[in-house]
């Protein structure tokens, strides 16, 4: 026992030069970095309830974005729309996101809720803005594909839907809804 003990402080003891060096340290990945890694791997799981996980992930990995003021203002357009106050909440919304304007999160929330609330080419140009900063959010081109099933351009809503498939080919009743819209952009097959 004492010699395990003598061989330790020894050990301590011994010069820096003798030491090996220790590994480096990795860096930790930024969030943004982590949301792309998720997004990826989105793209090629196979397994359903591993790909909602991700999902999952990547939807708090966006929330997490949010900062602290832009999160109070999300909170209170929830509150808004639950009590199905729409304008209020679309303000809120827009609040946050003159304090945070490049956050496609919330870009994509406030798009949801003028969704909701029928203006539809305000939707359109908040998931424009929303996808140029973050191209891999499948459910933004869900709603996208969606609002521009509303605004009756099938062309759009088809190819919008196909990008949510490009990001997340497992969605729920994705490959239902993608024969859905290819027949309203192509008609039906003979």
């Amino acid at each position: 026992m004492t010699a395990l003990f003598f061989t330790a402080n020894t050990a301590l003891a011994t010069p820096a030069a003798h030491n090996p060096p220790l590994p480096a340290k990795t860096p930790s990945l930024t969030l943004q970095e982590k949301l792309s890694q998720t997004e990826k791997a989105l793209t090629t799981e196979e397994n359903d309830s591993q790909a909602e996980s991700l999902m999952q992930k990547a939807e708090l990995l966006r929330l997490y974005s949010v900062k602290n003021s832009g999160r109070l203002l999300l909170d209170e357009a929830q509150e808004q729309l639950k009590q199905s106050h729409i304008q209020q909440a679309e303000a809120a919304l827009s609040a946050a996101i003159t304090l945070q304007p490049d956050n496609g999160f919330l870009r994509r929330q406030r798009a949801s809720i003028r969704f909701v609330g029928n203006d539809l080419t305000g939707a359109v140009e908040d998931l424009q803005m929303c996808l140029t900063q973050d191209p891999g959010d499948a459910l933004a081109w869900e709603l996208l594909a969606r609002t521009q099933e509303h605004l009756h351009h099938p062309e759009a809503a088809l190819t919008a839907f196909t990008n949510a498939l490009t990001w997340a080919p497992l969605l729920p009743n994705g490959q239902k809804r993608y024969q859905q819209l290819e027949r309203q952009a192509h008609g039906q097959p003979d």
